[in-house]
């Protein structure tokens, strides 16, 4: 399996959070409060509750800290401060950003995005455009809980997600591939075999 590199024009629908062009437009059109405010943004909060709620204008950024597949189970995250936000190795996230109606009679929809965080890249892993602001949470579970299983099981595998590196969020200039990089590596008792397909 090959990787190549996502860009925002390449017809498959999943562009960088920050796509050239769209954050002045969501800042200037879609500009709101963002999710409740927590001093220190480190408690974990119930996806399911941030449902209806508008993201500021440049989008919320939520770390996964658990879920489960089952519609209605437990599915946490916590919202990440909105300066200095950072991901490493390991993390899955989901990017949220509000999204104008395309004509006046239009609601107001929700672009969702669920990435992980692997060796110092953002990979993209899907993204649902116009999605129901109400609906968002449960439409991305199974994905969410698919990229947090597969993450678990390359670590307990020994393969190296890169803990270490920071990645930058706040970076609009961030690009990501899609795929898991061929260099995450398998634990010392596999040597440095490359992961299978790589």
């Amino acid at each position: 399996m090959t990787t190549s590199p996502v860009s925002p024009d390449d017809g498959r629908g999943v562009s960088g959070p920050g796509a050239p062009g769209d954050l002045a437009d969501q800042d200037r059109i879609c500009g709101g409060p963002g999710f409740p405010d927590d001093q220190d943004r480190d408690d974990d909060v119930d996806v399911l509750h941030l449902a209806g709620q508008r993201p500021a204008g440049r989008g919320e950024w939520l770390l996964i800290t658990e879920v489960d597949g089952l519609p209605g189970a437990k599915f946490t995250a916590r919202v990440l401060p909105a300066e200095g936000r950072q991901a490493h190795g390991g993390d899955v996230l989901v990017h949220l950003s509000a999204q104008p109606g395309a004509g006046k009679l239009d609601l107001p929809a929700v672009r969702v995005s669920v990435w992980a965080a692997v060796d110092g890249l953002l990979i993209p892993v899907a993204a649902w455009d116009r999605a129901d602001p109400d609906g968002w949470p449960e439409r991305i579970r199974a994905t969410v809980a698919f990229a947090m299983s597969v993450l678990t099981e390359l670590e307990e595998h020994g393969a190296d997600l890169g803990p270490s590196p920071v990645i930058d969020l706040d970076d609009d200039a961030a690009t990501a591939v899609a795929g898991i990089p061929a260099g995450v590596t398998l634990g010392a008792a596999g040597g440095s075999r490359r992961l299978p397909g790589r």
